[in-house]
């Protein structure tokens, strides 16, 4: 009976230890447990469902389109890539876009260069959110059309007609787009772009970037 007396004793105490590091260590735990969720989400768990391909001529909130896309969008499409340091799937997409384009560039940078896309310009921008100007920084939300919040995020801007008035048509895509290998990202970004600049040379002669 004693010594059953005992184990019944001792078991309580190493419970009752195991409660109390476990309430010790919870606001450690909480801290990271959250750190890595809020990372996975805005960069990839929210972005996971197929993203919607179709274009709008409203931006996310109805704000004016930035003057560096109106700039550049009387010569051709624009594609605005974003994304940030801590961001697993900006990581996946940074080497898909270098393939796509030929082009390489590091995370951190800032940059614009006019690609030829099929025998048309394609004005590309990339903007690391972490390392930009405000400017660019503040054209992100402009293009959330989903209101994700999330990246990375890719916009491609081309020209439509709208009850006699042509004007920027855009769609907005985000995240692996959907689709888990390269070669399939690749494809599903050209066919965008390919059906943009179709769309572009269609109502190019009619934009009137003052309208």
């Amino acid at each position: 009976m004693k010594k059953m007396l005992v184990l019944q004793i001792s078991a309580l105490i190493i419970v009752s230890g195991s409660l109390g590091g476990m309430l010790f260590f919870t606001d450690v735990y909480e801290e990271v447990h959250s750190g890595i969720v809020s990372v996975l989400c805005l960069s990839c768990l929210k972005l996971e469902p197929k993203t919607k391909t179709d274009f709008t001529f409203e931006t996310a909130y109805g704000e004016p389109h930035p003057d560096f896309v109106l700039d550049n969008l009387s010569n051709g499409v624009v594609f605005l890539h974003y994304s940030e340091d801590a961001c697993p799937g900006c990581d996946i997409m940074y080497p898909v876009i270098q393939n796509l384009f030929n082009f390489t560039f590091a995370k951190e940078d800032t940059v614009y260069k006019i690609f030829s896309f099929e025998d048309s310009d394609v004005a590309y921008f990339y903007t690391n959110i972490d390392h930009t100007s405000e400017e660019m920084e503040n054209s992100f939300p402009v293009y959330d059309k989903d209101h994700i919040s999330g990246l990375p995020m890719f916009v491609i801007i081309t020209l439509g007609y709208e009850k006699g008035i042509i004007k920027p048509y855009y769609t907005t895509v985000y995240g692996t787009l959907g689709l888990d290998n390269d070669k399939d990202r690749i494809a599903f970004l050209t066919e965008l772009i390919q059906e943009s600049i179709d769309i572009y040379n269609q109502n190019r002669e009619g934009y009137n970037q003052n309208q």
